[in-house]
């Protein structure tokens, strides 16, 4: 018997090569049936519905798959999902739980071996192999079963959850992503040409340094007047020129024709020196676990491949129709949206991408629904066919049944009402029913990411993330460079406050060009740790920020990662040394408020000692959350442990609040509980009363503020703290969403 470890091994190699969900099921039991060397083997997996249904056999009748499937308790594997549980048995028809199914043909086989498949302690489906022999299965083979469904998990999850084995038409197909843009939409699919990939970019010597030089230089060119016209094509849309002015400020940079330049030198070809030099920046984006840092490899990659068309020559795509359609491709990018008006873009569907990525963000701006992140292998297939887009839940379905596409257009319109509903909040005060004035702002990094802000109504920025423009360069950027950006978000906001944290890099969020190796990076050199070490990269941002903030004064600084007292004091030190250079300088510059984010416990029991040298708190939820649950909610292995609702972390924030109420602190939270209308219902009995969000979340969360009261939302704290398990208190908390019409308005 073979090894599980090398069957499941050989599995994920030729998964790889399969072209369907249903080829890989078939695949696997396959492979199990022949080390096992079985009479049968079979694969249940369990559907929407939580039924376990026969998604592919070798053995058992080709027909029966799609056609058995059973309810936890019902049958064998049934009841093995049901205990969570192995079964192996002698006779298997003779065992209390025994259901027979003719269309089956098993009524030959005897000896049974059913093992379940669980993952984050849910059952993904049932293994089951099938002898004729009238025997019980070794311990041996027992522990092959178990460990090969083990690894199966471990390796194919994903590629499991998304085999829809339900029977129907081969025309139907559902789909599930991630949510990119909210809304609902039904049109024909246009499957946008995928036909360069950076990596697959042949490379070759060069023909001489100069006329490499000016060819690369020629296509950038190209590239920026093609960018420029796109541009002029869509003067309405504010967020798409943010995006392309983006673009132009990566293609102009300084670090990007170094980069290049060094390539060239090396004696190869334009096309490889764009290739290597792009890949090299897309691999520090790729590595990093944030999301909203991550999704910044997406723009490189379609920058690279728009200078390449330019390189060869060759004809940008076409998408000619005069009805909406819903743009499908491996990789939807702001390219695509400039090739046709937005009135004709209905939805769109990305294989790559995330919530953060430009495409979702872009989508959001032109209220275009938007599922990113399908991961599927067929979407070429999808041309012509018409599909329904839920952008709520990151579902599509591919030529839908008229009953589920009566259903679909109810909701649609149902949306449009809700949506004109939501429109006149922009103007209207984040106030309780009681009085209670709340502060929405929200979290951006790029200057792309201002307009959706403003278009929603928002109060500030709680949250920019200056670290952006040292990612996306290939050395420390200028003070100059740092200014102009700085200024750019200041001044769009001026005169509401922006709150600019300090650089926050080391962890997850690494430098292309100063990499950082640490066996546990979230515990180590990281945000004013890293910075504090190299006092002047943080004195120059500092007068970066004191500078872009002349004329606006609306500048606040926060400090990441504090967790000794020391540290910011050294801080105040750097920013007081900053504003003596300035007005040595003739700067007219001055200390704006200073202040820390609560991430790291410690600071919880700190705060009295830090009170007289910082003027605001905002809590980091996101990683007060990891650090206080010792969980990494990007390890999908423990990311179901992550909870911001776990009684210790809730415990947590209501302290930090309470303490910074007695110590006439201003407090606010700027991570994902902000945007949780759980949550929001939590913080507000807490007595939080500033919140910062992602800017497509303030029109719901704004509605949820103006319908509750503050007693109400104590009275809801309070019955949380009596709860032990945070999955008892999101219940309790759907519940009063729920009586609150939150659900009929928004899900």
């Amino acid at each position: 018997m073979l090894s599980p470890l090398i069957v499941a091994k050989k599995i994920l190699i030729d998964a790889g090569q399969v072209t369907d969900q249903r080829a890989l099921v078939s695949l696997i039991v396959r492979r199990i049936r022949q080390a096992l060397k079985v009479d049968v083997c079979s694969l249940y997996l369990m559907n929407e519905r939580q039924q376990l249904v026969l998604s592919a056999t070798e053995g058992l009748s080709q027909e029966a798959i799609g056609r058995i499937r059973m309810n936890l308790g019902e049958g064998l594997v049934g009841t093995i999902a049901q205990r969570q549980h192995l079964l192996n048995l002698t006779h298997a028809d003779q065992y209390p739980s025994f259901k027979y199914f003719a269309e089956s043909g098993e009524e030959i086989y005897q000896g049974f071996l059913g093992v379940p498949m669980i993952h984050h302690g849910e059952v993904l489906g049932v293994l089951v192999v099938q002898v004729t022999e009238t025997r019980r299965f070794s311990e041996e083979e027992e522990a092959f079963l178990i460990t090969m469904g083990a690894h199966l998990v471990a390796s194919q999850s994903i590629q499991l959850m998304e085999t829809t084995p339900d029977g129907q038409d081969d025309q139907v197909r559902r789909m599930r992503g991630i949510s990119g843009s909210p809304g609902t939409t039904i049109a024909r699919a246009w499957v946008v040409r995928d036909d360069i990939h950076l990596e697959d970019i042949e490379e070759r010597e060069g023909s001489g340094l100069e006329f490499e030089r000016k060819r690369i230089k020629d296509a950038v060119n190209n590239t920026l007047e093609e960018l420029d016209a796109d541009e002029s094509t869509h003067v309405n849309s504010e967020t798409l020129s943010s995006l392309l002015e983006v673009y132009r400020l990566l293609l102009g940079s300084p670090e990007l024709q170094m980069a290049i330049e060094a390539e060239l030198a090396l004696n190869v070809s334009a096309s490889t020196a764009l290739k290597r030099a792009m890949l090299n920046q897309i691999a520090v984006f790729d590595a990093i676990e944030d999301p909203y840092l991550k999704a910044r490899a997406d723009d490189l990659r379609v920058l690279a491949v728009r200078v390449y068309r330019a390189l060869q020559n060759l004809e940008p795509e076409v998408i000619d129709t005069d009805e909406p359609v819903i743009l499908v491709g491996e990789n939807i990018t702001v390219e695509h949206f400039t090739k046709l008006d937005a009135r004709l873009i209905a939805g769109v569907v990305s294989n790559q991408g995330s919530k953060l990525s430009h495409t979702s963000v872009l989508a959001n701006a032109l209220g275009i629904p938007a599922v990113v992140g399908l991961k599927e292998s067929r979407l070429k297939t999808l041309h012509g066919n018409e599909l329904i887009l839920d952008g709520h839940r990151g579902h599509v379905i591919a030529n839908p049944p008229e009953q589920i596409r009566q259903e679909f257009e109810r909701l649609i319109r149902q949306e449009a009402a809700r949506q004109a509903d939501l429109a006149h909040l922009k103007n209207l005060p984040a106030e309780t029913t009681d009085g209670e004035r709340i502060r929405l702002f929200s979290n951006t990094g790029l200057l792309a990411d201002i307009t959706p802000g403003l278009d929603r109504g928002s109060e500030g920025v709680g949250l920019y993330r200056s670290e952006i423009p040292f990612m996306v360069h290939n050395t420390f950027p200028t003070e100059e460079e740092q200014v102009r950006i700085y200024r750019g978000v200041l001044e769009a906001y001026a005169p509401k406050p922006v709150v600019m944290r300090t650089l926050d890099v080391g962890g997850d969020k690494a430098l292309p060009y100063f990499p950082i190796q640490e066996e546990n990076p979230f515990l180590g050199w990281r945000g004013i740790r890293f910075t504090l070490d190299y006092r002047n990269i943080q004195l120059d941002q500092i007068r970066a920020m004191l500078l872009a903030n002349i004329g606006h004064d609306n500048l606040q600084i926060m400090v990441p990662m504090l967790s000794h007292e020391d540290e910011l004091l050294r801080v105040h030190a750097l920013i007081d040394e900053a504003i003596r250079q300035l007005k040595e300088e003739g700067h007219p510059v001055h200390k704006p408020p200073v202040g820390i984010m609560a991430e790291v416990p410690a600071v919880i029991w700190m705060l009295p000692r830090l009170r007289d040298n910082i003027d605001f708190v905002s809590i980091g939820s996101n990683d007060l959350t990891q650090y206080l649950l010792a969980v990494d909610r990007n390890n999908p292995r423990v990311a179901h442990l992550y909870s911001h609702f776990h009684p210790a972390v809730l415990s947590a924030m209501h302290d930090i609040v309470r303490e910074c109420r007695r110590l006439n602190l201003t407090v606010s939270v700027c991570g994902e509980m902000a945007a949780d209308p759980k949550a929001v219902l939590l913080l507000l009995g807490m007595g939080v009363k500033t919140l910062s969000m992602s800017a497509f979340k303030l029109p719901q969360v704004k509605w949820l503020v103006r319908r509750v009261s503050i007693p109400q939302c104590r009275q809801i704290l309070d019955e949380a703290r009596d709860l032990g398990r945070d999955a008892d208190i999101q219940a309790m908390l759907s519940r009063e969403l729920k009586e609150l019409g939150y659900n009929g308005q928004f899900e």
